[in-house]
């Protein structure tokens, strides 16, 4: 049986969970679709896992790989990547420690639930520290969850965290580990042949092969027609939320300024302000024969004193009691007009202040209030005009609004874009047009997109109206590149195979040498080498005494040979702890696996793949 969990139950588990009272609690209903998870597509043992589980993780790990390669996946190709399978064996590594948990009664207190979740997702409170119905949903949406779903999930995450700190938070034995260290910072002795593929020779492969008639070229443009594809481009039609639109409608009057300014008289009222003359010193000493020096002098005699005597000083006009460091503003705004401070020592020096005025409290003038109560009214009003604003687009994506509906009910303009791809060619210096395109290639067609804020002021909706797939050009159009790329293609294939004819000889690299015309260079390696690239670097790290190597780049081909492996024992090293946490967990799961019943969905999980 598929475990159904009762709207009372879920407006009870809101209530532990966010820490309301049900009394304020209006009503399941309200969270668009969040209450039908039931479907299970996956069980250990009795733990089940949902199809929205299923789903988040699946959505999440296709957007990984989209931006790893810099385009939407389609159907075909999620399958063979095999992201189901992966989202899948993720979700049921979970649950089966989940289920070993209930089992063994290892639970924690819903307050510790409701504190864990107020860390993790602190936006979907209010200033008043309520839940915020919009940012829940909001939330709920963009992470593709249901109720119970997040409930299971901070519950659990949280009991696993507890858990591995217990008992997986174990580190290898110091001399282990100051063995590694030494081995990972060993050097290595190679023998290196390095060269340029294009001048690399072979006969009967050369510009004068490439013909479309060539049906070499002919069968290699068919191998590799991935390579030769056009840009998928798309159609999106979008709507541009500015606060700077709604300046004019928010600007206040005359009449509006005058009246904050009349009614709001505490608000402009000035601090008093002092102006005074701070001598410093090293010394005490110093200030004391300071004092007794300008004793009976007046203020200008004063400074001329200083000034011969090269005594540094400084004036200070206009300044609030905030704006001094606090040791000195504490002195200096007790003292009269035209008196001598006594020596006030700070971290910084030793000083004697002397006052010059004292500006008195005092109310602003409107004149000088004027632009600051403009500004002040326009940001209260159009701050909440905007947020309004987009709380109430948010509820209308949730409840499906289309985009025309979206534009008709706020007046807000639909524009488009035609024909766009996410490639180089088409990106430019317009940050809102880059970002329009980056979404659109991550969203799906008919689908009006979440609420993206790209700044404070500007915030953005799309929907892809059309997506034209990628088609291979006609090998006609790109019979060069095609050619010049099966050339490449033959020459690496001839280097290849003239490695693996010489690699058992006494000398591989000297043979290798000897056909290519190089020379070897005999050089010393450490991991953090920069002159060989990182990829062929690792290799070399990973390949035995004797053994050779090779490594192709866009334009050039490495081949080494170690020779030698230096490893200082005496050399001193700073080695850091490594934690053996992966491989325990590891060995307690292969353990308690042996334990638990694990079932799939086979035909959901079919059905679900087919929406993608």
């Amino acid at each position: 049986m598929f475990r159904k969990l009762g709207k009372s139950k879920i407006a009870f588990v809101l209530a532990i969970l966010f820490g309301i009272s049900l009394f304020f609690f209006r009503g399941s209903s309200k969270y668009s679709n969040l209450f039908n998870s039931d479907n299970v597509i996956a069980s250990v043992s009795g733990t089940p896992i949902s199809t929205t589980k299923f789903n988040r993780v699946m959505n999440m790990n296709i957007s990984k790989y989209s931006q790893m390669l810099g385009k939407e996946l389609n159907s075909d190709e999620i399958k063979a990547f095999q992201i189901h399978t992966v989202s899948l064996n993720g979700l049921i590594n979970n649950a089966i420690f989940e289920n070993e948990f209930q089992n063994k009664e290892f639970i924690i207190d819903d307050s510790v639930v409701a504190k864990k979740t107020k860390e993790r997702i602190p936006g979907i409170y209010n200033n008043e520290n309520k839940l915020n119905d919009t940012a829940l949903n909001n939330f709920l949406k963009n992470q593709n969850l249901k109720i119970d779903d997040l409930v299971n999930i901070i519950n659990y995450e949280t009991r696993a965290t507890v858990f591995d700190e217990l008992f997986f938070n174990v580190n290898y034995p110091s001399q282990i580990t100051k063995k590694i260290s030494i081995y990972d910072d060993h050097s290595r002795k190679i023998e290196l042949i390095n060269f340029s593929i294009n001048k690399f020779k072979i006969e009967n492969v050369n510009l004068k092969n490439i013909s479309i008639d060539n049906e070499e070229i002919k069968k290699y443009y068919k191998q590799n027609l991935n390579n030769y594809m056009t840009n998928e481009m798309r159609d999106v039609s979008y709507i541009l939320i500015d606060k700077k639109d709604y300046i004019d409608q928010f600007t206040p009057t005359d009449q509006q300024i005058k009246n904050y300014y009349n009614n709001n008289q505490k608000l402009f009222i000035e601090p008093e302000k002092r102006d005074f003359i701070q001598f410093n010193f090293k010394k005490v000493e110093d200030a004391k024969e300071f004092k007794n020096k300008i004793y009976g002098l007046n203020n200008q005699e004063i400074i001329k004193f200083a000034n011969n005597k090269n005594i540094i000083f400084s004036e200070f006009n206009g300044v609030y009691e905030n704006e001094v460091y606090e040791d000195l503003s504490k002195i200096i705004f007790k003292l009269k007009k035209n008196e001598v401070s006594d020596i006030i020592e700070t971290p910084i020096a030793k000083h004697v202040v002397i006052l010059n005025n004292i500006i008195p409290q005092n109310i602003k003038s409107y004149d000088k209030s004027k632009n600051e109560i403009f500004k002040t009214l326009l940001d209260i009003e159009l701050n909440n005009y905007f947020s309004d604003l987009k709380n109430n687009i948010s509820q209308e994506i949730i409840n499906g609004y289309s985009l025309k509906e979206i534009s008709d009910n706020n007046s807000l303009k639909i524009n488009s874009l035609l024909k766009i791809n996410n490639k180089n060619d088409d990106l430019s210096d317009d940050f809102v047009k880059n970002e329009i395109i980056r979404h659109s290639f991550i969203s799906n067609k008919d689908f009006v997109s979440d609420l993206i804020d790209l700044d404070d002021d500007k915030s953005l909706i799309l929907n892809v109206d059309n997506v034209y797939p990628s088609i291979p050009f006609k090998i006609e159009e790109i019979i060069n590149k095609v050619g010049n790329d099966w050339i490449k293609s033959e020459k690496i294939k001839a280097i290849e195979d003239l490695i693996d004819m010489h690699k058992n000889d006494v000398n591989p690299l000297e043979s290798i040498s000897k056909k290519t015309n190089t020379d070897i260079k005999s050089i010393l390696i450490e991991k953090n080498n920069t002159d060989i690239p990182i990829n062929f670097l690792n290799q070399l790290f990973n390949t035995k005494i004797y053994e050779t190597a090779f490594s192709f780049t866009e334009e050039e081909v490495f081949i080494a040979q170690i020779n030698e492996l230096i490893i200082e024992n005496n050399k001193e090293i700073k080695s850091q702890s490594i934690l053996l946490k992966p491989q325990l967990k590891n060995a307690f799961g292969n353990e308690i696996i042996k334990t638990k019943k694990i079932s799939t969905n086979d035909s959901l999980l079919n059905a679900l793949l087919s929406q993608y």
